[in-house]
């Protein structure tokens, strides 16, 4: 399949930076992440790509003095993805949880930090009987984490296809049965549940966290994370006012993950 890759210079430079823009820019179909020693590398089908898109993208992301340019390049017809799996992959989900990644995308394997701290908290959880929901679901490891601890029904949503072809065939390759994943965004969310997360970048967290509130039973919980550390005070703000209590948070390299109880 025909690949481009974008070349995107941060400036100025900062691992953070780089963190929230790949996290943006896999949720508009860049599939896997290089870091460079200006920023990164982006990769995307090219059938995917839309600059319209990406531009609102960047221009979403609110990092005070944080600035964003980028040169896009073809690449010769090549499976990068499998490149990218076979050089860079850690696999440090299934050497510590068992998870098994058949990654298509950096964001989401367990190699960052707010994807392997909320794993690791999931997986500390019992959900037996529930019914819970992983939004934007990217390679599907939250939904299968709590498959694992028993789950009776999980959802999983993206609005990215690539994304929800990844997390059916990672739900198959750890031998869950009970993950439904399917196109869409919070929109998509159908009924009640007992649990919710979403590890999603924070402005999308504070649009749509009224409608996550919705769809949760009374009493019940959503983990929110895929912010720093000093949004917390914003996002506590968010969730006071939507009706959620603050049962507890947690960081780690500069990533948080809030526990928060509907009233």
């Amino acid at each position: 399949m025909k690949y481009l890759y974008l070349d995107f210079i941060v400036s100025p430079y900062s691992d953070d930076a780089c963190d929230v823009l790949s996290a943006m820019l896999s949720g508009i179909g860049f599939d896997s992440f290089e870091m460079s020693e200006t920023g990164i590398k982006a990769y995307i089908q090219q059938d995917l790509f839309n600059e319209d898109d990406l531009k609102e993208t960047l221009a979403g992301i609110f990092l005070p003095g944080v600035s964003f340019s980028y040169t896009i390049h073809s690449l010769e017809n090549k499976d990068w993805n499998a490149e990218w799996e076979q050089n860079s992959f850690d696999p440090i989900l299934e050497r510590e949880f068992g998870i098994k990644l058949n990654p298509r995308m950096a964001f989401g394997s367990g190699s960052h930090a707010t994807t392997y701290q909320i794993t690791s908290l999931l997986l500390q959880q019992d959900f037996t009987g529930q019914r819970v929901l992983d939004m934007g679901t990217g390679t599907g490891v939250l939904a299968i984490a709590m498959a694992k601890r028993e789950a009776s029904e999980v959802a999983a949503i993206d609005i990215d296809p690539f994304s929800v072809e990844n997390a059916q065939e990672n739900a198959a390759l750890n031998n869950i049965n009970n993950v439904h994943v399917q196109l869409g965004d919070a929109s998509a969310i159908d009924g009640l549940f007992d649990t919710i997360v979403a590890n999603i970048h924070k402005n999308i967290l504070m649009a749509d966290i009224s409608t996550y509130v919705q769809h949760l039973v009374a009493q019940g919980t959503l983990y929110i994370s895929g912010f720093f550390t000093e949004d917390v005070p914003d996002m506590e703000k968010t969730a006071k006012e939507n009706g959620l209590n603050v049962f507890r948070t947690y960081s780690k390299d500069n990533w948080a993950v809030m526990q928060l109880v509907k009233k």
